[in-house]
Order: C-alpha cells, then sequence, then structure tokens
C-alpha cells in the first residue's frame, strides 16, 4: 500500500451494506458466523423475550448470526441460556444493591434491610428499557426501538457509555483469535478498512435508566475520546 497515497476507506450509506461489510470482516477474523436469522427467528425471539431489535443490529443479525465466544446465539442457545445472559445487568445491579454499594436517589428511600432493597431495586430495574446482549458484557438498548441506540458496558455496578451506537461498537473492537494450532493472528480493526458509516451517530441518545447509572458511575468512555485510542482486544475469543 502507497503510504503517500493510501487508498480511501470505504463508506457505507445503508445498514444492510454495513452489515454485508462487517459479517465479512468477522469472518475474515476466523470468528464463526451462521446464515442470518430469518423473519420467524425474530418473531420468536421477540415475542419470548419481550423486545424488538433495533434496526441496525436487526440488520447486522440478518446478514449473518456471529456464534463464537462470546456472542449470543439467537438461534441454537436453550431459552434458559439466553435469559441469563439478557437479565445479567439486572441481576449484577440488584446484587451491588444487596451489598449496600448501589443505590439511585431517584428509587426513593432505600430499605433498611439489604434483602428488601435488592428486591425493590429488581421491580424498579424491570421498568427500565430492556439491554439486548451484543457481546459479552456490552448490550444495545431495545428502547426506542430505531438505529442509533449506544452501547453499554454492563458489569455489576459498573455501567459505561461505551460508543454512540452499534457501528461505533465494532469500529473500536479489535479482535485476536487464536488458530488451530495454537498461534494468535491479530486481524486489522474494522476502522483500518471502512470509514464509519454515513448514518454512525456523532453523539449519544439518553436512555432512560442506563445513561443515568453511566453518568452516576462516571464511565462514558465515549465521551471521553477513548474511541480513538483504545481497543478492545480479544484473544482465543475473549475473556
Amino acid at each position: 500500500m502507497n503510504l503517500a497515497n493510501p487508498k480511501p476507506l470505504r463508506v457505507c450509506f445503508s445498514y444492510a451494506a454495513y452489515a454485508k461489510n462487517l459479517i465479512h470482516y468477522l469472518t475474515s477474523s476466523n470468528i464463526p458466523v451462521d446464515p442470518g436469522l430469518s423473519d420467524a427467528e425474530f418473531s420468536a425471539v421477540e415475542s419470548s423475550f419481550g423486545f424488538t431489535f433495533p434496526p441496525d443490529l436487526r440488520s447486522i443479525l440478518q446478514e449473518g448470526l456471529p456464534v463464537g465466544p462470546g456472542f449470543p446465539n439467537w438461534r441454537s442457545s436453550s431459552k434458559q441460556q439466553l435469559e441469563i445472559l439478557a437479565n445479567l445487568p439486572i441481576l449484577g445491579i440488584c446484587k451491588e444493591v444487596s451489598k449496600n454499594e448501589f443505590w439511585i436517589d431517584s428509587w426513593g428511600d432505600r430499605p433498611e434491610d439489604a434483602d428488601g432493597a435488592a428486591r425493590l431495586a429488581g421491580i424498579l430495574l424491570k421498568e427500565a428499557p430492556i439491554l439486548v446482549p451484543i457481546y459479552r458484557r456490552f448490550y444495545i438498548s431495545s428502547a426506542p426501538c430505531v438505529a442509533g441506540n449506544p452501547v453499554f458496558y454492563v458489569h455489576g455496578g459498573d455501567v459505561r457509555l461505551w460508543s454512540f451506537d452499534i457501528s461505533g461498537f465494532f469500529q473500536r473492537i479489535e479482535f485476536r483469535m487464536s488458530g488451530g494450532g495454537g498461534e494468535v493472528s491479530r486481524r486489522q480493526t474494522l476502522s483500518s478498512l471502512f470509514a464509519a458509516p454515513a448514518w454512525a451517530a456523532t453523539e449519544a441518545r439518553r436512555i432512560e435508566f442506563w445513561t443515568d447509572i453511566a453518568e452516576r458511575s462516571g464511565g462514558s468512555e465515549a465521551a471521553r475520546g477513548v474511541l480513538e485510542v483504545e481497543r478492545w482486544r480479544v484473544e482465543g475469543g475473549g475473556r
């Protein structure tokens, strides 16, 4: 490649074109990808779990279903497995509440006993927008059901705004996968191959409850500009 006259990065103008490029990138990074979900499969998942996939995530999963370690397998995993994965954010926060390390002022007065506080937190959290798992501890809000919702990192009471939208998440992440012989191959990041899509969010949409929690934690990775200088490295399928 001529560094003095580098090849311009390709820009995607539609969700379908972006999804096609992303799935190709994941496949070339040795991440297993199954055929995309059908309309019937989307309907079955959404009916079972009570949420609707936002359009940008739906477009990706329609093009191909990543099934490598850490990715939710919406087709083959049991309902119980997917329920556990989808409920982890709420369970993690309730655990922190029970340890007397977490409470939100907007919830009102905290019950004196830890179990009562955790029960009340669980009830209140059920009213928050459902977070749809993307990869390991990264989630995107199902509401509002429009493209451009931010991606959150959720681990117990540690909630961070990770990227402005799902394209920002994949632009940022760097996969390093172990080959069959044990070697680790490092792939170029998506951002080095394709520019952010034309429709990429330039600021984070506020999501009821989750944005407030992220701000409370001081955990806005995107707002700090970390997107440009940090990568999430995944070796052998991730940790």
